[in-house]
């Protein structure tokens, strides 16, 4: 589902995300962000003390599909995470926490084996089996069905239950990120005999979703609102859950969101838009945070062909790109210059090891002198510099102008081409609309804390490698990371390939940006980390 923000999974179209800070006018902590001044993070807001009847929370679109195997995009990932569970979780810290499995071992690196929680019930009241884990896990992994996840299941070679309580997954090769996987929506578990009983109609408007989560879905109404219940017999007792009803909405319209914030008629949103911050701050009507994320806002070279042939080239518009005045004018400063195409928020180990090396790049990144030197060095180019935007982000023109000019500075001629979103979308699928296209730009946010989530979409054979970049040791380097058992060794394989990027890069990092979400007066609780997508946010939400 190609969109101009992107994550990973291929989470598209959401608003700028947002790292923590509660902001003035709102119980304020720090400054505000208005005219791009920084915001801060916060780890968390206060825990709720009260019962709240009804959550009202927009989300930028309505969902395609309810059904886990499908879901791509921010809106239904951000339902779904309320609804149904996986065997494990990723933590408002961006740990991995038991979830439906209580315990997971690794008796050798082909052999995962799940222990299921005691006492879990669907929400029909059914209890959780172990046959219901390997069928929705299977499902998954599926091709017939067109599951988004089968990527995740690629070196699996057999999932089964080898007890009441216990699925074992053999693997044909190591695979680290696999055991990751499986705490997002990759491992989400649904009841057998509901979900078969149901065939394709299974995740449309009017469905069951038998999950295990906090919350029940008690109706999606098509085009209008999907309405969750709280679960009483949720096995989870850490969580809260003091909310008894949420219903979302569907606001498209950046502005029409920020205008329903401030006038009470939704009380919450993620992705808030950066353009009004200053409004949310200022207006009275709630606390505006922001938080955490491992994203990657980055500018993708599309072909190697043209103007960006030469890694030099490439290399010295890295050099010139102004990213802190692009945060300010872009986002509101809710984001943080990245170095690298992995941001340091996927560092979810040997987080030294990572932060040395990283901090390595970005002490070396020359300046606009340095680039010239190696425009001199290449040759500037004969081809024009085509950069694509549009105009359906608020941000990319901006974004855009801002390469458009350190390509002139440099001396490459440079042009902004503007395209209609369902245009600007069909690029990262469409080889032939990318034709003439050199640069396109795109949010990546992955699913869990490991650079591999990043750097696997460079590798020779990766659908999203656009401009067919191909490097046998940057390669080698990822399974190498892929396989290994040391998070040491792990970490070394990344780094090697992350130098390799940085090199010859095919990506060029632009900011790593905050987790922005908004709660209306009265409200607290919401974690400001980006893991609404893997965690039940919701039960964490209640009143002050």
């Amino acid at each position: 589902m190609p969109m101009s923000r992107r994550t990973p999974r291929l989470l598209g179209g959401a608003a700028a995300l947002a790292a923590a800070v509660l902001l003035a006018g709102c119980t304020a902590a720090g400054p505000s962000p208005s005219k791009g001044t920084k915001p801060e993070l916060t780890e968390s807001l206060p825990a709720p003390s009260t019962e709240v009847e009804r959550l009202d929370w927009a989300l930028y679109a309505e969902p395609s599909s309810l059904d886990p195997i499908y879901p791509n995009d921010f809106p239904p990932m951000e339902v779904l995470s309320n609804v149904c569970e996986s065997l494990m979780r990723i933590a408002p810290d961006f740990t991995i926490e038991p979830a439906l499995a209580e315990s997971f071992e690794q008796p050798d690196p082909l052999t995962l084996v799940y222990t299921l929680r005691d006492g879990v019930t669907f929400h029909s009241g059914a209890p959780l089996t172990a046959d219901d884990v390997v069928y929705s896990l299977n499902r998954a992994r599926s091709d017939e069905l067109g599951s988004f996840h089968t990527a995740v299941y690629a070196n699996v070679a057999d999932i089964v239950a080898t007890a009441p309580n216990e699925v074992t997954i053999t693997l044909t090769a190591p695979d680290q990120t696999l055991s990751q996987a499986l705490a997002t929506g990759a491992g989400r578990i649904v009841n057998r005999a509901s979900t078969e009983a149901q065939g394709t109609d299974f995740g449309t408007p009017g469905s069951d979703i038998d999950c295990t989560g906090p919350y029940t879905l008690a109706s999606w109404r098509a085009g209008e609102a999907i309405t969750l219940e709280r679960f009483d017999d949720y096995w989870d007792d850490s969580l809260p859950s003091l909310v008894a009803e949420v219903d979302f909405s569907f606001v498209r319209d950046p502005a029409a969101r920020v205008n329903a914030l401030l006038s009470g008629e939704v009380d919450g949103t993620w992705g808030v838009p950066a353009s009004g911050f200053a409004r949310l701050q200022g207006g009275g009507q709630g606390t505006l945070a922001f938080g955490r994320t491992s994203g990657s806002y980055v500018a993708m070279v599309t072909s190697l062909d043209g103007a960006l042939a030469d890694p030099r080239i490439r290399q010295a518009l890295a050099m010139s790109i102004d990213r802190e005045g692009i945060i300010a004018a872009a986002v509101a400063g809710a984001a943080d210059p990245l170095a690298a195409p992995a941001s340091p928020g996927t560092w979810g180990f040997a987080r030294e090891d990572f932060e040395q090396a990283y901090q390595e790049i970005a002490d070396a990144a020359g300046g606009l002198e340095e680039a010239k030197a190696l425009v001199a060095e290449a040759g500037v180019p004969s081809e024009t510099l085509t950069i694509a935007v549009t105009n359906s982000q608020a941000e990319m023109p901006i974004i855009g102008a801002e390469v458009q000019r350190a390509a002139q500075a440099i001396g490459l001629e440079a042009e902004l081409t503007s395209l209609p979103a369902d245009g600007y979308n069909a690029l990262y699928s469409d080889p032939a609309a990318r034709d003439g296209i050199d640069l396109i730009f795109s949010l990546w946010q992955t699913d869990f804390p490991d650079p591999t989530q990043i750097y696997q979409y460079l590798e020779s054979d990766n659908f999203f490698n656009l401009s067919g970049w191909s490097n046998a040791e940057f390669d080698q380097a990822i399974d190498a990371s892929r396989a290994s058992s040391e998070d040491a060794e792990r970490a070394a394989s990344l780094i090697a390939a992350q130098s390799i990027e940085i090199d010859d890069p095919t990506w060029l990092p632009i900011y790593t940006p905050y987790n922005a979400v908004f709660l209306g007066k009265g409200l607290t609780g919401a974690p400001t980390a980006a893991v609404q997508l893997n965690y039940p946010w919701a039960a964490m939400i209640g009143g002050e």
